[in-house]
């Protein structure tokens, strides 16, 4: 579908077709539809709805929105969830930090396209996962001569009363790019400062796609059995104490092989799936879901779901999870050997 020339009345019946809505016009959602597998989103759609917006919606300082982003209608109704957003060549978004977790993985992005976190550039790379914890300052800027697309994942459902936010000092729309390249990465590894207290805020983060590509290859080197309800799976771990990504929700990656089905099971926490490539289905509470590269699709919390990879290539998907926020609050329960398919 061609994205070029689209007007405003064009880009709104696309978004309404597929149940998205922009960040520039969130109080004309369509009706969220009913279903355990509701919460899904067509990557196609989502990329066309954000390029036609590129030419459309103005971002940044006297913008009429801070980002360009397209969100699933029924996504807002879940504690976490995953949106899109795009930065067009040239563009940046203004500074500021608020109380929420703000996350990103790239979907597609030029050289010259980075995140800049605290005062630190963060390049993005396809696949790279950057996290700008609470009360973290964060802009983005695309230098380079493409679009840059990457999906966001969010925990607004932890702190929905009062998320303040904050621009920075002095009137600045732009963080100044002080500290040297790797910075937070390399004082966060196995050599770091001493202290026996996580610090707040928490720093942010890059996890490279070539460091995560390089652990999974590293599990299926060693000959080590996928989980049966997961495949193989990992958690994209916290640079302080090891544990899950955030207090509030991890991120997860997973690899389902050729053909492999995994086991039912539930667990109340919500999850949130981004196709990182391949394709699939999800049963969820006995409702079957196809999804492809790119796609977003919600697992609601308490219902029995299992995967199942229906080609002869790898699928990888990247998600994020509350069960931290679940388990810290006392409440996080898990079932396995759920109906069979």
């Amino acid at each position: 579908m061609s994205t070029a020339g689209k007007t405003r009345e064009e880009l709104a019946a696309l978004l309404a077709e597929h149940h998205l809505i922009g960040a520039w016009a969130r109080n004309n959602a369509p009706p969220p539809r009913a279903g355990k597998t509701a919460a899904y989103w067509r990557w196609d759609a989502i990329r066309n709805a954000l390029l036609a917006s590129g030419s459309l919606v103005d971002i940044g300082s006297g913008g009429e929105t801070g980002m360009r982003s397209v969100t699933g209608v029924e996504a807002r109704r879940y504690p976490v969830y995953m949106n899109a957003q795009v930065l067009m060549p040239g563009e940046r978004t203004q500074a500021h930090r608020n109380l929420r977790s703000e996350t990103r993985l790239v979907c597609e992005a030029p050289p010259g396209a980075v995140f800049v976190c605290e005062f630190e550039a963060y390049p993005m790379e396809r696949g790279d996962v950057v996290v700008s914890p609470p009360w973290t300052y964060h802009d983005h800027y695309n230098g380079g001569d493409e679009p840059a697309i990457f999906v966001d994942g969010y925990d607004n459902g932890y702190n929905p009363n009062v998320n303040v936010n904050e621009k920075l000092p002095g009137g600045a729309l732009y963080e100044e790019i002080t500290k040297p390249d790797g910075y937070t990465h390399d004082l966060r590894g196995n050599v770091r400062t001493a202290s026996n207290e996580a610090p707040f805020p928490l720093p942010p983060m890059r996890y490279p796609w070539t460091e995560t590509q390089a652990a999974l290859s590293a599990i299926r080197k060693g000959e080590v059995m996928p989980d049966p309800y997961e495949g193989v799976y990992l958690t994209l771990a916290s640079p302080v104490d090891g544990g899950p990504t955030l207090p509030t929700m991890a991120w997860h990656v997973q690899l389902l092989e050729a053909r492999q089905k995994t086991l039912s099971h539930r667990h109340n926490s919500t999850t949130f799936y981004h196709v990182f490539e391949g394709g699939g289905v999800t049963v969820i509470d006995g409702e079957r879901r196809e999804w492809y590269q790119g796609d977003i699709f919600a697992v609601p919390p308490w219902t029995w779901h299992s995967h199942e990879n229906a080609t002869r290539d790898d699928a990888i998907l990247f998600s994020i999870d509350d069960w931290p926020a679940m388990k810290r609050l006392g409440f996080y329960m898990r079932e396995e050997g759920g109906p069979s398919r």
